[in-house]
């Protein structure tokens, strides 16, 4: 008898550990465990992804003899990694600028794409967009993407 209420409750506990981990924080909504992206982590990613594109820059930069960038036509200025977004996403997202970051993934059971963009408004900022990717794997598709998620950070 005292075997099965342990067992019980160690049941119960289980469930309720399995069922707090997968909560987004901050807004309660439900992921997969197969997500890539959350509300919750998504500043974190949004910082890491643009900090490992500065590496890219800098390790290019460094590569080129005394420091010198190619002068074929470009200023001095912040270098920014050309990252290809499908034209349905940017469509989706309703801007045409140079994209900072992008990442594929999953957002809610869904397939995703990740695209940091700089803030219209403030350059020490940044404007994350989750966008479903289906128009991406499906070329044939004629409609923009979808935006599931739009956060604006403090660039990091």
């Amino acid at each position: 008898m005292l075997g099965t209420a342990f067992t019980i409750a160690a049941l119960g506990l289980g469930t309720v550990v399995l069922s707090s981990q997968n909560e987004d924080a901050g807004n309660g909504r439900r992921t997969t465990a197969t997500d890539t992206f959350s509300e919750g982590k998504l500043e974190k990613q949004v910082s890491d992804l643009l900090a490992q594109n500065r590496r890219k820059i800098d390790s290019s930069r460094s590569s080129q003899p005394f420091g010198l960038e190619s002068t074929s036509g470009t200023t001095a200025g912040p270098r920014v990694l050309k990252a290809t977004v499908p034209e349905c996403v940017r469509e989706g997202i309703g801007r045409d600028d140079a994209v900072l970051a992008t990442e594929e993934g999953t957002y809610e059971g869904r397939e995703a794409l990740l695209v940091v963009l700089p803030d219209t408004s403030d350059d020490t900022r940044v404007t994350a967009y989750i966008v479903d990717a289906t128009c991406v794997a499906d070329p044939s598709s004629t409609s923009a993407a979808k935006v599931l998620l739009e956060h604006a950070y403090t660039r990091g």
